[in-house]
């Protein structure tokens, strides 16, 4: 067992001297942090009303990054509208994320990664993932979907009828 703190941008270690797992880390924490910078300037136009709508994941960006850097280029994820830190991490930029906040259709066209799907609401989120990973199946292609779906997600009718 282990504790790792960070404080000012810089990992402190306790027994622990793998510098290879230290830049990891500071990775993760790096896109932590962008992820909810990025949060807070889209909030800030939000309410400014340079923005249409935003959904803030304050507090939210473990998961996100977590998830992301688990995955495989080849893996598909269908998020839903509080997944910006793992969409970030897994290559789409930050103005194609404010171009579909902002209701344009070009914010879905994202440059990486291509087989990722755009945001869907929680109700489709899991049927896209459901429906990409029997495809999967189907092709026998070595390939994971994952999504978010919040609270109440595993209640859904994906998620519990064969």
């Amino acid at each position: 067992m282990f504790a790792v703190s960070f404080a000012f941008g810089r990992v402190k270690r306790n027994g622990w001297s793998d510098r290879a797992d230290a830049n990891l880390l500071e990775g993760f924490y790096r896109a932590m942090m962008r992820a909810r910078i990025f949060d807070g300037k889209a909030i800030a136009l939000q309410r400014t009303g340079k923005l249409g709508t935003f959904a803030s994941a304050l507090g939210q960006e473990a998961v996100g990054v977590g998830v992301a850097s688990a995955m495989l280029p080849r893996d598909v994820l269908v998020p839903s509208y509080r997944d910006h830190a793992a969409q970030l991490l897994r290559g789409m930029t930050m103005v194609e994320n404010l171009l579909y906040w902002g209701g344009d259709e070009r914010g879905s066209d994202f440059a990486v990664p291509r087989a990722d799907f755009p945001f869907a609401f929680r109700r489709h989120a899991g049927r896209a993932c459901v429906g990409a990973a029997y495809a999967f199946l189907l092709r026998k292609e070595d390939r994971v979907a994952v999504c978010f779906v919040g609270d109440g997600g595993p209640a859904m009718a994906p998620f519990t009828r064969r």
